[in-house]
């Protein structure tokens, strides 16, 4: 017989599971790929040296903005001890005034051949400092695509870095499923927030940590009704991998379903 009841049962969503730092790691000079530090798929922490772009030319670029430097400051203190000399001449007036604006001039002239001589100095600093690829955070190597003596160009795919410490899991929900919960919650978006979930991995298994919901879009996808969701995951064994998918698991209070026995 069939008869009415509140019943609590599983509703699944697919999920698409993200590393909570992914990064492209990109030259920014170009140069001869030198040293590889790092293999494929090893752990690196923040900081790490992973290349090395063959550093020769940013050498010889600062060592002459360098000069460039000390030249500027030679002609300043030239142009400082005749701006001293007019000053006396003009005291004692045997040349006129304007040469002694005109010897502020030049003074003023050095002071700005000396900041620029100091901005190539810090830009070829820059360059150099460039030659070596570090790492952001600590995290995971990707494909290495280039190998020793690759030619590099600026902007050129070195890998990718990903943070799999702990993973956000996207998935979506109708507005009928959302709307039933936020119901269910007393109204309240920040408790719906704090909803654990469950994940189902691609092989059918249950991920053994439950998440968390962190945070829900603001708007509905025109055209489809789906509001995107995102809920963190701890992943302290590195089960889960960037780019990987699976099912997120809610639990879900039917009230009021009416049960026939499976007979029927």
């Amino acid at each position: 017989q069939a008869h009415a009841m509140d019943v609590v049962t599983d509703i699944y969503f697919v999920a698409d599971i993200r590393a909570v730092q992914n990064v492209e790691i990109r030259a920014r000079i170009n140069g001869y790929l030198e040293k590889i530090f790092v293999d494929e798929g090893k752990p690196v922490k923040k900081g790490q040296a992973l290349f090395k772009i063959n550093d020769e030319e940013y050498h010889a670029m600062l060592n002459s903005a360098l000069a460039d430097l000390k030249s500027a400051e030679a002609e300043l203190k030239s142009a400082e001890i005749e701006r001293e000399r007019v000053r006396m001449l003009v005291q004692k007036q045997v040349v006129a005034n304007t040469e002694m604006q005109l010897a502020d001039a030049k003074v003023d002239i050095a002071l700005a051949h000396i900041e620029q001589a100091k901005a190539r100095q810090v830009a070829a600093n820059v360059k150099l400092n460039n030659t070596v690829i570090s790492s952001p955070f600590d995290g995971m190597i990707d494909r290495i695509p280039s190998r020793l003596g690759s030619l590099i160009s600026e902007g050129t795919l070195l890998t990718t870095l990903s943070d799999l410490s702990a993973a956000h899991v996207y998935f979506k929900v109708s507005e009928t499923d959302y709307l039933r919960y936020v119901k269910q919650r007393a109204n309240s978006l920040d408790t719906l927030k704090k909803i654990d979930v469950s994940l189902v991995l691609a092989d059918g298994s249950t991920y053994p940590s439950v998440g968390r919901i962190e945070t829900i879009e603001s708007e509905f996808e025109e055209g489809t009704g789906v509001l995107a969701v995102r809920a963190r995951f701890g992943n302290p064994d590195n089960i889960l991998r960037h780019g990987s998918t699976g099912r997120v698991k809610l639990r879900r209070l039917i009230p009021g379903a009416i049960l026939v026995p499976q007979k029927s």
